[in-house]
């Protein structure tokens, strides 16, 4: 019987390694040699089970952003909709985002490769297009009779509210910290009960059925 495939377990250990890289060295920093380094592993080795550099970076993008589908996006989709839009707000505006951790330094030196790179702006631009979706299917299940379109509005407004916010609170602007991003969020939000598609019974411009 042959010896069971390690590809799995170091390309884990790998992943975690480049992490770490991220944190400590940024972008320009993160090498092959320093993640075989940090994982305790040879170069060739790394190489081996992740490619080159180029490889690296693409496959960490992709690896970072399937855990926090299965704890953002596939959370909405299992809950209940009577909670979806809770576990919507909670998320972008207090555990998924704030306070800031080591993830955010990580996902900000992934922006920057993702300008140069198209594979790696092609898996953050697919990770935050499901997002932003997830946003929209919390709104829709607490107002379902809303138009898409203003519901599209709104959830990208929430979404830019939370990645900026982030931001801020990472360049340690004291604001950030607060509730004050939350009560815009709720105003925006807020928007969403006011709207109905034309024709419906809470449109002025809707007559009554005869």
């Amino acid at each position: 019987m042959g010896r069971p495939s390690m590809a799995a377990e170091r390309t884990e250990q790998i992943m975690q390694a480049t992490g770490r890289c991220l944190r400590k060295s940024g972008l320009a920093g993160t090498t092959l040699e320093r993640v075989a380094e940090e994982s305790g592993l040879s170069r060739s080795h790394v190489r081996h089970y992740v490619g080159n550099r180029d490889d690296l970076l693409r496959g960490f993008a992709g690896w970072l952003y399937t855990g926090y589908q299965a704890e953002f996006i596939d959370r909405i989709a299992a809950a209940p909709d009577r909670e979806k839009l809770a576990i919507m707000m909670d998320y972008l505006f207090s555990s998924g985002f704030l306070p800031i951790s080591d993830d955010d330094t990580v996902i900000r030196e992934l922006i920057t490769a993702g300008i140069a790179d198209a594979g790696i702006r092609s898996t953050m631009q697919g990770h935050y297009t499901r997002a932003i979706q997830a946003v929209e299917d919390a709104i829709a299940a607490e107002h379902p009779d809303v138009a898409s379109g203003a519901r599209r509005t709104v959830a990208y407004g929430l979404w830019c509210l939370a990645m900026g916010n982030s931001m801020m609170a990472e360049l340690q602007l004291p604001v950030a910290s607060g509730g004050l991003v939350r009560t815009a969020a709720e105003a925006l939000l807020e928007k969403v009960s006011h709207t109905s598609p034309p024709g419906t019974a809470s449109s002025p411009a809707a007559a009554p059925m005869r």
